[in-house]
């Protein structure tokens, strides 16, 4: 994180790349931000995903509410879509660190600038919130994963 006090301390140092090698790292860079956001954009998707196929369970274990041998199925189902989807939570997490990780890389050859700018946001911060943020969306699988449970018992007794 930049200290305030170092505003006159500090020094613009140009990258000291040669043009070819800046624009290489450039379309680098790039890249791994826009695989950051698929990758952040995907893990959205997948929870309202998951959401509309909880959904879909309730209405066709409730049209078919008499059919024990169904919901028992339906049961399984859920299960299993709530392993899958919380292994890709964290299959997205991992790809999102590993983008994280290259963008981090490719500014240490940037000008002394772009890296003042990305400091600004320290790592500690960051990966509090990309946590807490996977820590929530895991919760938020868990919960409905119980609450589609408890509806599918209760119809199945």
């Amino acid at each position: 994180m930049i200290d305030e006090n170092d505003e006159d301390e500090f020094e613009h140092i140009e990258s000291s790349l040669d043009d070819l090698s800046h624009a290489e790292f450039l379309m680098i860079y790039q890249e791994a931000g826009e695989n950051l956001l698929f990758a952040k954009r995907q893990q959205w998707q997948s929870i309202a995903y998951l959401s509309l196929a909880y959904v879909a369970i309730y209405f066709l274990a409730k049209a078919n509410a008499y059919d024990a041998k169904f919901l028992n199925y339906l049961i399984a189902c859920s299960l299993v879509l709530t392993v899958f989807a919380i292994a890709t939570e964290i299959f997205l997490q991992f790809w999102q660190i590993n983008e994280k990780r290259i963008i981090r890389e490719v500014s240490k050859h940037l000008s002394t600038s772009t890296q003042r700018v990305r400091a600004l946001k320290s790592r500690g911060e960051s990966n509090a919130h990309r946590y807490t943020m996977l820590f929530m969306l895991m919760a938020y699988i868990l919960m409905a994963q119980i609450a589609l449970l408890r509806v599918l018992w209760n119809m199945a007794n």
